[in-house]
């Protein structure tokens, strides 16, 4: 009796919650203080990271590769696997837990719990939490935060610009053009571009991030719709020009204006591609526009990133 008072004493004042306590062991406070020291000890092994899953929320059996570098990137970076988690759906016990929202245009899925590095907004429209922001994905969305009132540092960057820091093969260019359209717009570019041998379509929805990167790698130029075709593309130092094949992506096309002010590239006029073209008439689009970041922007950004970076 002595010795089980002992262990009740000695972790019940700082993990004391009655409603759990009577939940999960009734009569034994023995029982109840087992279950609460692995939950602690799990937390820190794990990091608790919401990311947009299709997986999750539209059962499909493959990621989008732009969401899945988050979950990536995260493990890279910190050294821990990732636990994903909902944070406007956690249970009631756990709603006052941190939690990370890093790549992604998800920043109205935070709450007043969770920790801000990169994220950005998908339009004006969506409620935003008072979250703790170390940094956003671009200007556009730190002027929409401050409108809120809200405190957010002048740190900017998608953290999927620091891909090459932890995945950088060598690998051999195969192709003049990669067409990376958005996941909605993949059938309609194959469609388009089948033909030609010097275009690969690549396609987004994978669960492997390292052969998705590979790809993007194995090419010349890079003709994008999707925000992260982009992002690679410059991380990788690969010309890449935006286009659209659709109207089909969510959002009023903010993301592609905040990351691109975040790295000081002009924002053009966007090409709508809705007819087969060769590789020669692609590369007559790129012509006279902004493809590459400067150097010295890029390394700018990525350093605020690393230094602002909650778990690395």
């Amino acid at each position: 009796m002595d010795r089980l008072c002992g262990i009740f004493n000695k972790n019940f004042v700082y993990n004391f919650n009655i409603f759990e306590f009577f939940r999960l062991c009734r009569y034994n406070p023995k029982v109840y203080l087992l279950k609460k020291s692995k939950r602690n000890s799990y937390r820190e092994k794990e990091i608790p990271l919401f990311y947009w899953s299709e997986i999750k929320f539209i059962f499909r059996k493959k990621e989008n590769y732009g969401d899945l570098l988050s979950k990536y990137l995260v493990e890279k970076i910190s050294g821990k696997p990732v636990k994903f988690v909902q944070p406007k759906k956690q249970p009631w016990y756990k709603r006052n837990k941190t939690n990370f929202l890093a790549v992604g245009s998800i920043l109205h899925h935070a709450t007043t719990h969770s920790i801000v590095w990169g994220s950005g907004i998908i339009d004006h429209e969506q409620e935003i939490a008072q979250a703790d922001f170390r940094a956003v994905r671009g200007p556009q969305t730190r002027d929409f935060l401050l409108e809120l009132g809200y405190k957010c540092p002048e740190v900017y960057g998608d953290p999927a610009l620091l891909l090459p820091k932890y995945y950088n093969p060598e690998v051999k260019k195969k192709c003049k053009i990669g067409v990376i359209p958005h996941y909605h717009d993949y059938k309609l570019a194959v469609k388009l571009f089948q033909e030609d041998p010097d275009i690969k379509v690549i396609d987004l929805l994978t669960n492997d991030v390292e052969e998705i990167t590979r790809e993007i790698l194995s090419c010349e130029n890079i003709i994008s719709s999707s925000l992260h075709g982009l992002i690679i593309a410059h991380a990788y130092k690969i010309p890449a020009l935006w286009v659209e094949f659709s109207d089909k992506i969510f959002g009023n096309g903010i993301k592609y204006v905040d990351y691109f002010e975040s790295l000081r590239l002009p924002v053009y006029k966007v090409d709508f591609i809705k007819d087969s073209m060769t590789a020669e008439q692609l590369l007559q689009l790129m012509q006279d526009k902004p493809l590459l970041p400067e150097i010295k922007e890029l390394e700018k950004i990525q350093k605020g990133l690393l230094e602002s970076c909650p778990f690395a």
